[in-house]
């Protein structure tokens, strides 16, 4: 099964989701605190909206020539050497993620950007305080231009920062908010898709 949610809300999150693009919002954009999530979604994502440039690209052919530059549909593990290179994983330290945010929401052509929470031990205190924080910037930045977020929690409310809590947040800045990685990809695809 493709999702643990009704159908009926994940075609009225997409028809919602779509309303208000702008014509040259037509590419996705991934920011990833890991591979394996980052991976997980490119696998998804390839198959319904074709190849995705990366860092960690699936296929030669998309390997981003400048991991500082997204190009199209563009997904990027933020976990990876080149990123944390005298920094703090982004599991424990948002602020590269923030700023990438950011910089995808000044893009005209950006529709979708889709963020993986991972919570735990040695993971951020409030970590979709922090994103949901940056998705609130990111909309100024954007202005008139809407911006779809989507997004998954990985973890439980075992956890220290407790992932009912955490999806709360999200859902409460506008994020749309799936019960995994794959499901948040397939919603991703499925606006892509739509537009």
């Amino acid at each position: 099964c493709e999702f643990t949610v009704p159908v009926e809300q994940v075609e009225s999150a997409v028809k919602e989701a779509v309303a208000g693009l702008q014509p040259s919002q037509k590419y996705i954009r991934g920011l990833y605190s890991g591979g394996t999530l980052c991976s997980e979604a490119m696998l998804i994502l390839e198959k319904a909206v074709g190849g995705i440039y990366s860092n960690i690209a699936l296929d030669k052919k998309y390997a981003l020539p400048n991991v500082e530059e997204s190009v199209e549909n563009t997904l990027l593990d933020m976990g990876d050497d080149y990123f944390t290179d005298g920094m703090p994983h982004p599991m424990i330290d948002v602020r590269l993620r923030v700023e990438r945010i950011k910089k995808e929401a000044a893009d005209p052509g950006t529709a979708v950007i889709l963020l993986d929470c991972v919570l735990g031990y040695g993971c951020h205190a409030d970590p979709a305080g922090a994103l949901a924080q940056a998705v609130a910037e990111a909309r100024a930045i954007a202005g008139d231009r809407k911006l779809v977020f989507v997004a998954s929690v990985c973890g439980t409310d075992a956890d220290q920062q407790r992932r009912s809590e955490q999806e709360e947040k999200l859902r409460a800045a506008g994020v749309i908010v799936m019960p995994s990685n794959a499901q948040a990809s397939r919603v991703a695809a499925r606006i892509l898709s739509a537009i």
